[in-house]
């Protein structure tokens, strides 16, 4: 959940194991059901991670359709590589940002963008390569988290980087849900992107691992290099905050994001 590429793959492991199951694969399925792409559909999936969306899509569009996924962070592509084949259309990788597309020009009759955007410095510009990457009447669709208050098992993290860590990393640590989706609306418009909706969404979620498992989203947020001897007290904190719903299955709460969605 942050834009770092330092990472190496063995560090973006519990990335794939606990968080992609848990929280990223499932609104990505939602995500493509909602969308409901037709079969042959050419899609690109911008900020692909290990490929959670663009493996949904591919399932979608089927053989006659094709996937491109993008992404800054090689180690995530690599995990992307290790997974096998999906049933569906060919999905091709390529290393880059969000704001210098390696992708052709009109190219994609559908464009995604899951829990990305937040992480972008310049969000005006990963609009414009959208537009450009899209063929004329193509669908653009960025999911991004509502904030903290609407998101329960988060808002128990942040307050335990509160508590712990103190407010100013609890500030750095909220980054990811910090961008409303009116404003990725507004920045729709402003590309030249017209019929733009703006729906909110509300998932269940349910982290087998339980509070020591959701850890490990500190490691790819803003703070991980403020943890260091503080890692067992925070652990502490998030057991603490998640107690009233947990149990021996895990811990079960929620997660809520908006999805704008418009057309080129």
């Amino acid at each position: 959940m942050t834009a770092d590429t330092s990472f190496d793959v063995s560090q973006v492991r519990p990335y794939k194991d606990i968080l992609l199951p848990s929280i990223f694969q499932p609104w990505a399925e939602h995500l493509v059901e909602a969308l409901a792409p037709a079969p042959g559909t050419k899609a690109l999936d911008v900020g692909t991670g290990p490929g959670t969306v663009a493996r949904a899509l591919a399932k979608a569009v089927g053989p006659t359709g094709a996937v491109v996924g993008t992404d800054l962070n090689p180690a995530m592509l690599a995990l992307a590589a290790e997974l096998p084949p999906v049933d569906g259309a060919p999905i091709q990788y390529a290393e880059c940002g969000a704001t210098l597309l390696h992708v052709s020009d009109q190219a994609f009759d559908l464009i995604t963008m899951q829990q990305v955007l937040q992480f972008v410095p310049d969000r005006g510009a990963a609009l414009a390569e959208m537009r450009r990457a899209a063929r004329p009447g193509a669908r653009i669709a960025i999911a991004t988290w509502q904030p903290l208050h609407r998101n329960p098992l988060f808002r128990a993290l942040h307050d335990a980087v509160a508590s712990v860590l103190g407010p100013d990393k609890a500030a750095l640590f909220q980054e990811p849900w910090s961008l409303p989706g009116a404003e990725v609306a507004t920045l729709a418009r402003e590309a030249g992107f017209a019929d733009v909706e703006l729906r909110e969404w509300t998932l269940p979620v349910t982290v087998a691992g339980g509070p020591d498992a959701i850890c490990c989203l500190f490691d790819f947020s803003a703070v991980s290099p403020y943890i260091g001897s503080r890692r067992a007290d925070l652990t502490a904190a998030v057991r603490a905050n998640l107690a009233h719903c947990t149990d021996e299955t895990g811990v079960h709460s929620e997660t809520a994001a908006t999805l704008v969605t418009a057309r080129a």
